[in-house]
């Protein structure tokens, strides 16, 4: 009798599995086929990335197989730094250096000059590249207008 339980038990773990198995290729083919209609490069934010750290902890070697909106190893750095506390922050750009910021304020409060002289001048100097767009937006933060000012 207990030969008979065993064998069914073993008979309803391997249909279960074989199920899993095809459950898993079908949402492997599903998901493959939604990413080839997004752009090659998907952004996510903080809850997006904790989520697949807490449900991709669990995959072990599968990782391999089943990750597939990022690369498996990016996966598995982000695993590592959640272990060691990091905290998983948005991406963003880095902030100009200050100097550069306490040029544009100084061009702005001797000369009266709006981000496009200001832009002018800094590309004279050789300054690297740096966009109208930030110029304006160091005036703005420093209580200037970014526009010239009228005579």
């Amino acid at each position: 009798m207990r030969n008979l339980y065993h064998s069914l038990l073993l008979i309803i773990a391997g249909t279960t599995q074989k199920q899993l198995v095809q459950q898993v290729r079908y949402l492997s083919l599903e998901n493959e086929m939604m990413r080839s209609r997004l752009p090659k490069r998907v952004r996510l934010n903080p809850q997006e990335k904790n989520r697949l750290i807490r449900f991709g902890s669990r995959l072990g070697r599968a990782m391999d197989e089943l990750v597939t909106i990022v690369h498996p190893q990016t996966l598995r750095r982000w695993i590592r730094e959640a272990k060691k506390g990091k905290a998983v922050t948005k991406p963003g750009r880095k902030r100009k250096p200050a100097e550069l910021c306490q040029l544009v304020v100084r061009f702005a409060q001797e000369n009266g000059w709006g981000y496009t002289r200001i832009l002018g001048e800094l590309k004279k100097l050789g300054i690297p590249s740096i966009a109208r767009n930030t110029v304006k937006n160091i005036l703005l933060r420093n209580g200037f207008d970014p526009g010239p000012v009228a005579w």
